[in-house]
C-alpha cells in the first residue's frame, strides 16, 4: 500500500492516518451538535400519568434553584477531564514532546467521542420513553382554565392534554425523566478522569499509596454527589440516575479502551496507543499496526510497530 505523507512543522505524518483521526473529530463533534439540537427541538413521546400518583407531586424548582446548574455540570464533567488529559504535559517523566502532545490529543478525542455517544443514547432514550419527572404535576397545571379535561374518565390515565402550562419548553422537559442526563454526563467525565489518573499515576501497582488511591476515587465521589442532587432537586427518580450512571460509565470505559491500553498494564504508564497505521495488518496476524512515535521509555506497544 502506497503511503502519502504530510509535512507539518518539519514532521512527516501519514496522510491516511491523519485523515482518519480528523474524521474521528468531525464525527464526534458533529454528533454532539446534532444530538443537542435534537434534544432541544424534538418533542418527547408524552407518557400517560396519574393525577393521584404521589411520586409525581414534587414541587418544581427552576434551573437557578437546582444544586448543580448546567454551567456547573459542564465545569465538572468537561473541564475536569480536559485538565486530566493535559496531565502528560506536567508529569515529570522522560517522555518526548511528541509523545506528550500525542497523549493529550488522544485524551481530548476520547472525551469528545464518549460525550457524543452518551449524549446520543441519553437524548434518544429521553424522547422515546417520555417518562414524567417527579415534578410533572407542578409543571402541568392540570387545574388551569385552559385544560381540555380536568379529570380523566374512571380507569384512564391523564395525558398532556390536561396541562395548561403556557411554557411549552418547561412542559416538554417534564417528560424527559429517564435516563438522567446529568448523571450520564458527570459519570462519563468523572470516570474518564479517574481512568486517566489511574493510568498516569499507576494506581494499581499494588503498593497501596493512599494519595494516588484517593485521587482516583474522588472523581467518582463527585459524580455520585452530582447524580444524587437530581433526586433532591425533584428532577429524577433513583432509576433515572442509576441508568444514567451506568450509561455514562460504560461509554467512558469503552472509549478509553479504544484509544488507551488497560490501566492494569503498568509498563505502559497510561500512554495512548500510537497513531494507527493502514495496510499493514498482514504483518501482525491481521491485527492493525501502529506508526512508531518517538518515545524514550519502554512498554509502548513496540510489538505492533512495523520497522521502516
Amino acid at each position: 500500500m502506497t503511503e502519502y505523507f504530510l509535512t507539518i512543522r518539519g514532521y512527516q505524518l501519514s496522510a491516511m492516518s491523519t485523515y482518519s483521526y480528523l474524521l474521528d473529530w468531525l464525527l464526534y463533534s458533529s454528533t454532539i451538535a446534532v444530538l443537542l439540537s435534537y434534544g432541544a427541538l424534538v418533542s418527547p413521546k408524552y407518557h400517560e400519568f396519574s393525577l393521584h400518583d404521589i411520586t409525581l407531586m414534587s414541587s418544581h424548582k427552576s434551573e437557578d434553584e437546582t444544586t448543580i446548574s448546567i454551567t456547573m455540570l459542564i465545569l465538572i464533567s468537561v473541564i475536569t477531564p480536559i485538565l486530566s488529559a493535559f496531565f502528560p504535559i506536567i508529569e515529570k517523566t522522560k517522555l518526548a514532546p511528541q509523545r506528550r502532545a500525542w497523549d493529550v490529543i488522544i485524551g481530548l478525542l476520547v472525551l469528545c467521542g464518549s460525550m457524543a455517544t452518551q449524549l446520543s443514547i441519553v437524548n434518544l432514550l429521553k424522547n422515546v420513553c417520555g417518562l414524567p419527572r417527579p415534578d410533572i404535576l407542578s409543571r402541568c397545571f392540570p387545574d388551569g382554565i385552559n385544560s381540555t379535561l380536568i379529570e380523566p374518565p374512571p380507569g384512564r390515565l391523564a395525558t398532556i392534554d390536561i396541562c395548561s402550562n403556557p411554557n411549552l419548553m418547561e412542559l416538554k422537559d417534564g417528560f424527559r425523566s429517564f435516563p438522567s442526563g446529568h448523571s450520564s454526563t458527570v459519570f462519563c467525565g468523572m470516570v474518564l478522569t479517574s481512568l486517566n489518573l489511574c493510568g498516569k499515576l499507576q494506581v494499581f501497582d499494588n503498593r497501596g499509596f493512599s494519595l494516588k488511591i484517593v485521587s482516583a476515587i474522588i472523581p467518582l465521589i463527585i459524580a455520585t454527589f452530582v447524580s444524587c442532587t437530581r433526586i433532591s432537586d425533584n428532577r429524577h427518580f433513583s432509576r433515572d440516575i442509576i441508568a444514567g450512571g451506568i450509561i455514562g460509565s460504560a461509554i467512558a470505559i469503552w472509549f478509553y479502551l479504544q484509544y488507551f491500553p488497560s490501566i492494569f498494564n503498568l509498563e505502559n504508564c497510561g500512554r495512548a496507543y500510537p497513531p494507527r497505521r493502514f495496510g499493514v495488518s498482514s504483518h501482525f496476524n491481521h491485527v492493525g499496526g501502529f506508526w512508531k512515535i518517538e518515545d524514550n521509555t519502554e512498554g509502548s506497544f513496540s510489538e505492533r510497530h512495523l520497522v521502516d
